[in-house]
């Protein structure tokens, strides 16, 4: 078999494959809503409150989701059920303000996200966010929360 025919072929079957993956989660902009807080050093949810937004794009297993909080890009795949995914990102160097005065030089942001489908335009999870300042203990502190994220207002049939 010629090299151009065995790569058509995989290529048609890539594409085919592409079609019947299990993830029904529709790429695009969500919001995350948060449903409970689990920690909050500095009281950065009600500073992120309003930019708590996730651009999700999927690529196969692969989860790629630009994060309204830092500007970050996070990274992820789907777990084998189909429905769960992860995805972690960070920044460095980050100049921020912790507990409103607090001027602080990040040396890192992290953070790391768990969600499930619950339909295609609703997923939910946790996500935790972590300010590290190795030279300024009173700049490091992390948030985690639950969290809906919803795609254009639109949740699933009996969520509230």
């Amino acid at each position: 078999m010629s090299t151009l025919r065995r790569l058509s072929l995989t290529a048609v079957l890539a594409s085919a494959l592409t079609g019947c993956l299990p993830y029904s989660q529709n790429e695009g902009e969500y919001e995350l809503v948060p449903t409970e807080t689990l920690r909050d050093d500095c009281d950065l949810l009600e500073r992120f409150e309003g930019n708590l937004q996730l651009s999700l794009q999927i690529s196969g297993r692969v989860v790629r989701a630009d994060f309204g909080v830092q500007n970050m890009q996070l990274l992820g795949y789907f777990l084998e059920d189909g429905e769960a995914f992860t995805a972690d990102g960070s920044v460095a160097n980050v100049s921020t303000t912790v507990d409103g005065t607090n001027e602080c030089l990040l040396d890192q942001v992290r953070v790391h996200l768990d969600a499930t489908t619950q339909c295609s335009t609703e997923f939910s999870g946790q996500l935790r966010l972590a300010y590290d300042a190795n030279n300024n203990p009173g700049c490091t502190c992390e948030l985690w929360f639950r969290f809906d994220g919803v795609q254009g207002n639109t949740r699933c049939e009996g969520s509230p």
